[in-house]
């Protein structure tokens, strides 16, 4: 049983700058559909607002891929950190919902530092080390996310919607920047790269598909097994805030309750889930952690009352504790240094381009029945999980 935390300086640099974003992050990102909801979104917009979300974060990802092999790691995430917290800011200034593509494209822009982030602690920790570093940095984001979510629950019922969820906004984007700067003085560069000049969505595609042609049959599978769990998520995550609110008459504050117990469930696991991961293997504590999707679905799916929803909450936090480690591990384990950007940005990638079109059509199935896009989900998390399981999780490069 793992029960020590390991950090390399860079990894610990990346944890912390996160874990202080996440105090204001986590505060008004299990609300934003219900933001979206109070602007005027019809519920069917909602799902669009997501999956422009998604596509354009995907270009962002195959150019932040690319970057992060020719440019290095650093300067990328430096820059494209601003450009996230910028979003928060942008939404304080949005009355009407037709605007909210403004701070949704900028924040899915900002997505090009996503590849070099993942790839830089991938660079800076051993492979026998990866688990216990994965389950470390899960912790330490994590733990924003046991509270703030109660305190943006409170800011709903107190100022309403629209203005506390504003000031959560404000928040993130503060806290947000002055991470940024302390991230950028104190971040390593791990790989220097060669410079490729033009680097643009064409020329990036291209580097992006010969370093999967490359890649070796377990990547690929791993490739397939991200598709199919983001179609599963792109139906079963858009509307739950909505759904929990409006239909289940949950309050938000007590919602905001259920988000904060999934987080302690994973905080108070991901240290012995490292442990499981080197005691079972990599493929079975993968397989195992993704069993977990399709449970809570159906948890979720049979929910009644507050009860029946933290029995939803716990499965999920169950989930995300074994999850990190072993996916995470999984996909540095596959890839080679040189190509790992890219892959990483495959890795977030293909996800979204799952996710996109099932984010839309989440929101045709909740306008005929709310609980059809969440049953709608289970068969794909099944799927995500057979594919899982035919993965061979052998080390490509340290």
């Amino acid at each position: 049983m793992a029960r020590r935390l390991y950090f390399s300086r860079n990894s610990w640099v990346l944890a912390i700058s996160s874990a202080v974003w996440s105090i204001g992050g986590s505060m008004v990102n299990p609300f934003q559909s219900l933001f979206y909801y109070a602007l005027g979104s019809p519920a069917l917009y909602i799902g669009v607002l997501a999956a422009v979300s998604s596509a354009t974060t995907a270009i962002s990802y195959i150019i932040g891929g690319a970057i992060a092999d020719s440019y290095g790691r650093k300067r990328v995430i430096t820059i494209f950190s601003v450009v996230a917290a910028a979003s928060s800011f942008i939404y304080i200034f949005v009355f009407s919902w037709p605007f909210l593509f403004i701070p949704i494209i900028v924040g899915a822009l900002s997505g090009v530092y996503s590849p070099a982030f993942n790839a830089t602690i991938n660079d800076s920790v051993p492979p026998e080390m990866r688990p216990v570093a994965f389950a470390s940095f899960t912790l330490i984001t994590t733990l924003p996310s046991v509270f703030m979510p109660y305190v943006g629950g409170l800011l709903v019922q107190r100022y309403g919607t629209l203005l506390g969820l504003k000031m959560g906004f404000f928040c993130s984007g503060a806290l947000g920047l002055g991470a940024t700067l302390w991230r950028a003085k104190n971040l390593e560069e791990t790989h220097s790269g060669k410079p490729i000049h033009g680097v643009g969505v064409i020329s990036s595609f291209k580097q992006t598909i010969s370093a999967y042609k490359t890649a070796p049959t377990a990547a690929k599978r791993l490739l397939l097994y991200s598709l199919l769990a983001s179609m599963a998520t792109g139906l079963s995550t858009v509307y739950v805030s909505i759904y929990v609110v409006n239909s289940l008459n949950i309050p938000p504050a007590y919602y905001g309750v259920l988000v904060g117990l999934s987080s302690l469930v994973t905080i108070a696991l991901v240290l012995p889930a490292a442990g499981i991961v080197k005691r079972l293997g990599l493929r079975r504590a993968a397989v195992l952690s993704a069993l977990f999707s399709p449970i809570s679905m159906l948890t979720f799916v049979s929910a009644a009352g507050m009860m029946d929803l933290v029995a939803w909450s716990v499965t999920g936090g169950i989930s995300g504790a074994l999850l990190s480690p072993s996916i995470q591990t999984l996909q540095g384990n596959l890839t080679r240094k040189e190509q790992r950007g890219r892959w990483m940005g495959m890795f977030a990638l293909v996800p979204l381009i799952g996710t996109a079109p099932f984010q839309v059509l989440s929101g045709l199935l909740y306008s005929v029945s709310p609980l059809v896009t969440f049953a709608a989900s289970i068969p794909f998390y099944a799927a995500a999980v057979y594919v899982l399981s035919k993965v061979n999780p052998e080390v490509t490069d340290g």
